[in-house]
């Protein structure tokens, strides 16, 4: 019986010492969590607002509203039966949001991948998803790789002219394609989510507005409290929209930035293995979630200088 238990135990501190899918998971945190606090945050200013009703209600000596928890399960009535949606919408982003940060590491991964397997098979093909490609990164690992390949065949490696698009890069540069594949992705799931908050509040809205046509129906006072609401809610919906607008921009470039600056690292290491610094190791701090990719890459061009360099570079 203990053993049952350990073995998953054992399992679980094996995946979270995974840094790749650490940052996979909390990729999936980061892109639920904005959509689970800023519903929080709309629900919060409802209930304020049906604060404020049932004060007025109250006020206007109606017996069957001096009950608070009568009055808020009415208007909660909807939105209580739909906290399984609500959960499971959630789980929901959760799952979209690691298979962003997947995505997001499946360059590296390709890459680590192919160097693994180049040292032992010359011919592996080194695979590129132009979906989740990072151009920066891609265009110029093929055009290495090819250069590698070739120094294998000779039986030497020697520099290399670098092309001019390539050669004037000197700090990450912002890939349009890359970003606009992800900002598509982003903005379905902020989509998702603002209208996910938007449906629960309305409803809770209406229950408000229901509840005071039946009980207050002769009422003009009541009839123009309740519609100078709707401005209230308008202003709801408009600051769901612009909180989740904000959010997932600023999530996005700091996804961005995880890739670009990783990108460059590589990007600049190749280059100067290129132009004949053969010693050129990747060595990025701050990236741990693409180290055993970097560390695959460092030993390919351990194995390519150790086998195939004849001449030393002088000093």
């Amino acid at each position: 019986m203990k053993d049952f238990f350990t073995r998953p135990k054992e399992e679980l501190r094996r995946v979270f010492k995974n840094e790749d899918t650490r940052f996979m998971l909390f990729t999936g945190l980061k892109v639920s969590s904005i959509s689970f606090f800023i519903n929080l945050i709309i629900y919060s200013c409802l209930f304020q607002v049906m604060r404020l009703n049932h004060a007025f209600f109250q006020s206007h000596g109606f017996p069957d509203m001096q009950d608070d928890e009568v009055f808020y399960n009415y208007l909660l009535s909807e939105t209580i039966d739909n906290l399984t949606i609500f959960f499971l919408f959630h789980i929901f982003l959760f799952f979209i949001g690691t298979y962003v940060g997947w995505l997001i590491l499946r360059p590296f991964r390709m890459l680590g991948e192919y160097c693994e397997q180049v040292i032992e098979n010359p011919d592996a093909i080194y695979k590129v998803d132009e979906f989740s490609t990072y151009k920066l990164l891609t265009r110029f690992s093929e055009f290495f790789f090819e250069y590698l390949r070739e120094s294998r065949k000779k039986g030497m490696i020697s520099t290399n002219s670098i092309p001019p698009q390539f050669s004037r890069i000197h700090r990450p540069v912002a890939d349009k394609v890359f970003m606009l594949h992800f900002g598509l992705l982003l903005v379905i799931i902020a989509i998702s989510s603002t209208v996910f908050i938007i449906e629960n509040g309305t409803a809770i809205f209406q229950n408000m507005i229901e509840l005071a046509t039946k009980t207050l129906s002769n009422s003009k006072e009541a009839g123009r409290f309740f519609a100078a609401q709707s401005f209230v809610m308008d202003d709801i919906v408009n600051l769901s929209i612009f909180l989740i607008t904000i959010s997932y921009l600023a999530l996005g470039l700091h996804l961005y930035e995880k890739v670009s600056g990783a990108a460059f690292g590589i990007f600049s290491t190749m280059r100067s293995f290129m132009k004949g610094n053969y010693f050129s190791r990747v060595h990025l701090v701050g990236y741990g979630y693409i180290r055993d990719n970097t560390r695959k890459l460092n030993k390919y061009l351990d194995y390519v200088q150790n086998n195939f360099e004849k001449h030393k570079p002088k000093g």
